[in-house]
């Protein structure tokens, strides 16, 4: 029997989990058509991107309520220099996340924003929300000291849980990102690399104890990813 994700934090999931990506409004029109069980199939959690998606809050809420969605939800609302569509001002960002925090389990923000969002953290937090600090470089793989460094400003800034994802530029890139992966972290940590060594990478990283991994429902939204419920299956036997 699949385990429930929603019965819990995600953030305590033993497993490596799926994450569903809906980028836009076709995508969340067929997530909603789905019959539950294959919903259940495709993925642990599904990550709403506000910054693509573009809707109004109401209207999300109708579409998620229609489907009587059980999946655990992910609100992203990207910032434009780490692959986002939306407003490099974070009070904007902040606006499009905060009026859905009631149907949320994670939310998703970059590491950089974390002082501008502080008030946001502790929204959720106080909503039993629980936030991660993201940090994305599309080009290449940061040198071991910016990434442990990204990693180790998450807890301070009062976040839950970090993510890594960068460009793997050489297979030696992935090696180090496997070995930050193996390290003892003190929040849970999902890494994940991009290009064409992103897909081999996330089922190795899964594997060494990446906690979130992102597949697509639809169509790719971003280099190396899987399919989530092709990802989902894969994990489930390793």
């Amino acid at each position: 029997m699949a385990q429930l994700v929603s019965t819990q934090s995600p953030l305590q999931s033993t497993r490596p989990l799926t994450v569903g990506v809906i980028p836009d409004a076709t995508t969340l029109a067929a997530w909603t058509a789905m019959p539950d069980h294959e919903r259940l199939r495709t993925c642990d959690l599904i990550e709403l991107r506000l910054d693509t998606l573009k809707l109004p809050a109401a209207e999300l809420r109708t579409a998620l309520s229609g489907c009587q969605n059980s999946t655990p939800v992910l609100l992203t609302a990207r910032h434009p220099a780490e692959g986002g569509q939306g407003s490099p001002v974070a009070a904007e960002r902040m606006a499009l996340v905060e009026p859905l925090l009631d149907l949320a389990t994670l939310v998703d923000i970059e590491l950089r924003s974390a002082v501008e969002m502080k008030a946001l953290i502790d929204k959720a937090h106080a909503a039993g929300v629980k936030v991660m600090g993201s940090f994305h470089d599309f080009q290449a793989t940061p040198p071991d000291d910016v990434l442990r460094g990204a990693i180790g400003f998450a807890q301070p800034a009062g976040l839950d849980a970090v993510k890594i994802a960068t460009y793997l530029n050489s297979q030696a890139d992935l090696v180090r990102l496997l070995q930050i992966t193996l390290e003892p972290q003190r929040l849970r940590l999902s890494s994940m690399g991009m290009g064409p060594l992103g897909r081999i990478s996330r089922l190795v990283l899964a594997k060494a104890g990446s906690l979130l991994n992102y597949g697509f429902i639809g169509e790719s939204n971003a280099p190396g990813q899987w399919p989530a419920a092709r990802l989902k299956e894969i994990l489930a036997e390793l």
